[in-house]
């Protein structure tokens, strides 16, 4: 480590690091979009139907964070390398989405509608990232 330079420099300095967290404050944000329609839908329905909605934000947001740390782990890198991440991540991330929606849908048998509606509040808190979350600097 060079002399007077923090671990906290380094992170802030570290294109991986930044990128991991990054994908983070994404999914956080689609967890938060996935909450909040499930407290609508424990207003309206019951627990269980909330439930399945926050489960629905969660598979999406674990998926879309597969992918940005698969991404981001080359670092600095040519770009063959950050395109083969990023192919790969996409594969690990639609891999899970496809196991992780049989297993909420077939093996836990939640409720579909309300599983549905929390991947796409999941999809929308995506897309509230991409307008307001920035980038360190």
């Amino acid at each position: 480590m060079v002399r007077g330079r923090t671990s906290t420099m380094r992170a802030h300095s570290d294109p991986e690091v930044r990128g991991k967290r990054l994908a983070l404050r994404f999914a956080a944000v689609q967890l938060a979009g996935a909450l909040l329609v499930a407290i609508i839908v424990a207003v309206i329905t019951d627990g269980s139907n909330a439930m399945a909605t926050v489960a629905g934000g969660a598979v999406v947001a674990v998926g879309n964070l597969v992918f940005g740390w698969r991404l981001f782990a080359p670092g600095v890198a040519p770009a063959e390398h950050i395109a083969k991440a990023m192919w790969v991540g996409e594969g690990l991330k639609w891999l899970w989405v496809v196991v992780a929606v049989w297993l909420a849908l077939d093996v836990s048998d939640l409720a579909p509608l309300p599983f549905l509606l929390g991947m796409l509040a999941g999809q929308v808190g995506f897309w509230v990232g991409v307008a307001f979350i920035k980038e360190d600097k």
